[in-house]
């Protein structure tokens, strides 16, 4: 009834293109971003991308937290690591693949619907093909490069936990899990405090509003000992754009964009210190890719900082 009720108010529209509810802007912007998360995380023509991100987080992981140690027979339980802005999934699968539990955080309502079709109703038996860059309209070679497809998945996500080359055979898989929502209405509550052994983090601190903010609630939830291993840029969300005090008081802009501060690595590093944190390792200019077109005429390198900062414990002072 509603739909025979929207369908007979657009026939007796005018026709004017006012009367037409288009979609917006930015939902339009958030599926391109998840076709080409697609690429990235779920096709084969994604692998050099993961493997220059994607490959040194889950190598930290290894290093710091290591499974079967001490520490975990006294707990009776397997390390357990929080994927923030996890996307599509691809990273905190791999974790889990690892043999570590896994939780997955995401905020977008869109990489949340794509990632649980990917997650739990997509294989290779059933792959499917998508056009990443079919909303490029720049730095295009020939007319056929946006609208050329991708198959997806490159692998079967419920065999990397269950399959016959999967890890864990002869055993349950450890537990992996996706949480909806916005990383600190999350995780700064008590609840979440020292529950968990690392905070694996793939270009998401500068997706911030306050990344001081991020990283007291990451302190929070890490147990003593616990790690945050950081890749990616600073490229902040928020960045303001330039504005005199009376533009910025009344623009219509979310108010987020004049609160949020820009920060350098140095005073990042600075940031981590005072709050606690030591720096176990730590690389500038690691050479990245993001969703990257190979046949565009344009390309955006990152130069990334990748470092692992531990919270002591507490007979370490």
């Amino acid at each position: 009834q509603q739909w025979h009720k929207e369908r007979v108010e657009n026939e007796n529209t005018t026709g004017d293109v006012h009367d037409i509810k288009w979609v917006t802007s930015e939902s339009i912007s958030k599926v391109q971003s998840v076709l080409k998360s697609l690429m990235r995380d779920w096709s084969i023509e994604g692998a050099g991308e993961r493997s220059m991100c994607y490959a040194p987080i889950r190598n930290a992981v290894r290093k710091y937290v290591p499974i079967g140690v001490e520490s975990d027979k006294v707990l009776n339980r397997l390390p357990r690591i929080v994927v923030p802005g996890a996307g599509l999934g691809r990273l905190a699968l791999e974790l889990c693949s690892d043999g570590y539990e896994v939780q997955g955080n995401e905020f977008s309502l869109h990489m949340l619907l794509v990632s649980d079709f990917i997650l739990n109703n997509s294989s290779t038996y059933r792959p499917f093909n998508v056009s990443p860059w079919i909303g490029t309209s720049c730095n295009i070679s020939s007319s056929n490069d946006p609208t050329r497809t991708i198959s997806v998945p490159d692998v079967d996500p419920g065999a990397m936990l269950l399959g016959e080359e999967s890890n864990f055979k002869d055993q349950n898989p450890p537990e992996f899990s996706m949480a909806a929502g916005d990383f600190v209405s999350i995780y700064s509550k008590t609840s979440e405090h020292g529950q968990w052994d690392a905070v694996a983090s793939c270009f998401f601190l500068d997706t911030a509003p306050s990344v001081v903010k991020y990283l007291q609630v990451i302190w929070d939830m890490l147990i003593e000992g616990g790690v945050l291993i950081n890749f990616g840029p600073l490229l902040f969300h928020w960045s303001s754009p330039p504005a005199r005090p009376d533009e910025v008081a009344n623009s219509s802009l979310d108010h987020r964009y004049f609160d949020s501060v820009d920060v350098c690595y140095d005073d990042l590093k600075e940031i981590l210190t005072q709050i606690g944190f030591e720096i176990l390792e730590e690389k500038l200019g690691v050479e990245a890719l993001y969703t990257a077109d190979k046949l565009s005429m344009m390309s955006s390198n990152y130069q990334c900082v990748y470092f692992v900062a531990r919270k002591p414990c507490r007979k370490d002072f």
